[in-house]
């Protein structure tokens, strides 16, 4: 078991709560009430990604609450957006610093799968104090995440620019196509629909020191980051849809070179 240091949380709690996310974030949150997590966004009315996070159910309450999962460094500008947004509804916000996530590759007491991906390992809310004696940190986790093409936080998913069916959102139960209205709703609902859907997340291991973006192998694939030993880059969907239908190991040609890449599935 290790802990995530790059992650925080916070509560929303009240009689109102469920409504009022469930009206904002791009995700069904109904599988909350069932005692399972949710991956989930917060766009822009543009349907631009602001902030992506993770939703647990706090059970045994009288009122509906959860625990919000998100990058440490935008709490307190989520808690800021959120709190914006509820006006005088009967919702309450709240900072809980003591917690922090605990992730298991086996599903013991109190863990949540990660919905984002089944080969994804569990995660659990602890107290930090415990945290800090027992666990260590998990320095293989995100390359392992990157792996499968899932991406998270502001130095993976460009805030306020991307869309979330780039990052295979529609895959990884962030964005909900039947509950009904959430901010964004509207723009991501036609480009999904529309199959207007023009690239997306890939992740590539090269063998290179220094990574030149304009090396990219042409001018419709767009560098996002390093991270680590990997790079992730927006491809043309074509490319990707190219692989599925023929089943054949997904490469791409780079310096004269067969580069593998990964996408989600």
């Amino acid at each position: 078991m290790n802990i995530l240091s790059d992650r925080s949380v916070f509560k929303i709690r009240g009689e109102e709560s469920f409504n009022f996310l469930q009206s904002v974030v791009t995700a069904d949150i109904s599988p909350l009430k069932k005692g399972k997590a949710v991956a989930s966004c917060l766009l822009s009315p543009q349907g631009r990604i602001l902030y992506d996070f993770l939703l647990y159910p706090e059970l045994n309450q009288t009122d509906f609450s959860c625990l919000v999962d998100c990058h440490h460094s935008e709490k307190f500008e989520l808690i800021k957006k959120l709190t914006m947004y509820k006006l005088r509804s009967k919702v309450l916000i709240s900072d809980s610093d003591a917690l922090c996530i605990l992730i298991n590759q086996k599903k013991n007491d109190g863990f949540f799968s990660d919905p984002r991906h089944p080969k994804l390992p569990f995660r659990k809310i602890i107290e930090k104090d415990i945290s800090d004696n027992d666990f260590p940190e998990d320095y293989d986790f995100h390359s392992k995440r990157l792996g499968l093409c899932v991406a998270e936080g502001p130095s993976e998913i460009i805030r306020g620019e991307a869309l979330p069916l780039d990052y295979w959102m529609d895959k990884t139960s962030h964005v909900s196509f039947t509950k009904g209205c959430f901010i964004g709703q509207e723009v991501t609902a036609r480009v999904y629909h529309r199959n207007k859907i023009r690239r997306r997340l890939i992740t590539i291991k090269p063998q290179v020191t220094n990574f030149d973006p304009k090396s990219l192998p042409d001018k419709n694939f767009r560098f996002i980051n390093y991270i680590g030993k990997i790079i992730l880059l927006l491809a043309p969907v074509n490319i990707i849809d190219e692989f599925l239908e023929s089943k054949q190991k997904p490469e791409l040609k780079w310096d004269n070179k067969y580069i593998k890449f990964n996408y989600y599935f």
